[in-house]
Order: structure tokens, then C-alpha cells, then sequence
């Protein structure tokens, strides 16, 4: 799989992403681009074709049907929490203001080790412990609903 191009992997994963539900048949323009910018995220990340669905579903689906796998507990809740007020202050939704401002709140202030204070933000908005990497996951995912997940998750 490693050794295809990116177009060649994105044609292969089309179906299994139709087949789970992820993206429609036909694909719209707002999915197709939105698989083009997510897939070099996961490209080099799945090992089979089926892989990609779960990987990549949390940037297609509807906000109503978005359900987390895994629970978050206080801690976590609060680690979120933390997250969600750094990035409301975040004008410029990028993957770099992104990862500055989770980095100073929590490594930096909080002094969490990347995976504690990762972790559950990545739950929040991917639904899950495994994802794409998080601050470009947040910037396709965009920051209305990417706030709108971390708040969600902190009253879970």
C-alpha cells in the first residue's frame, strides 16, 4: 500500500468510504475536496483500505450523528476544558495557532506530557484514541466544529 501514490490510494479507498456511509454516491464536491485534503493525513497512516473509513469518518459526518467510541472521565473533561478555552481565543485557524495554543495550555501550563494533554482533545474531536494527526485534523475540521466538539465532550 505504501509504495501507491496518494491519488492511486484515494481512488482504492472511495469505495469502502461509500460502502461504510463516510461519503455519498455520488460523492459531492464538498466531500470530494474535503477527502482530497484529509487523505495525505492517512495515507501513509492505514495499512488496508478498510482502515480509512474509521479514520477518516469524524470530518464527514453530520454534527447530530458525531458519537465518540471512547469516554472521557473528570480528568480528561478537564484537560478539554483547558483546550477549549486556548482555542476560543484562536483567530487564525490554522494547524500552527492550533498547535501553539494547545501546546502552551496544556504542556506549558499545565504541564501535561503531550500524550496526557493530546489525547482526550483528540477523542473530543475524532471520537477517538487513533485519528489523523490532531491540529490538522482540527484545522480541515474547522473551528466552529471543532469548538462545538470540545465544549460536547466537556459535558459528557
Amino acid at each position: 500500500m505504501r509504495l501507491l501514490p496518494l491519488d492511486e490510494i484515494t481512488h482504492r479507498v472511495l469505495p469502502f468510504l461509500k460502502a461504510d456511509g463516510v461519503v455519498g454516491d455520488p460523492v459531492t464536491d464538498a466531500d470530494a475536496q474535503m477527502l482530497e485534503l484529509a487523505m495525505p493525513l492517512v495515507g501513509e497512516r492505514i495499512n488496508k483500505l478498510t482502515e480509512a473509513a474509521p479514520m477518516l469518518g469524524f470530518l464527514f459526518v453530520d454534527e447530530a450523528e458525531f458519537a465518540r467510541e471512547e469516554e472521557l472521565d473528570d480528568t480528561a473533561r478537564d484537560v478539554v476544558r483547558a483546550a477549549y478555552d486556548a482555542l476560543a481565543g484562536v483567530e487564525t485557524w490554522s494547524t500552527a495557532a492550533i498547535e501553539e495554543a494547545l501546546r502552551l495550555a496544556l504542556i506549558e501550563r499545565l504541564g501535561l506530557k503531550p500524550r496526557v494533554a493530546f489525547g482526550p482533545v483528540r477523542i473530543a474531536i475524532s471520537g477517538r484514541k487513533v485519528s489523523p494527526p490532531l491540529f490538522e485534523s482540527m484545522e480541515l475540521l474547522g473551528r466552529d466544529r471543532s469548538i462545538a466538539r470540545l465544549r460536547d465532550a466537556m459535558s459528557d
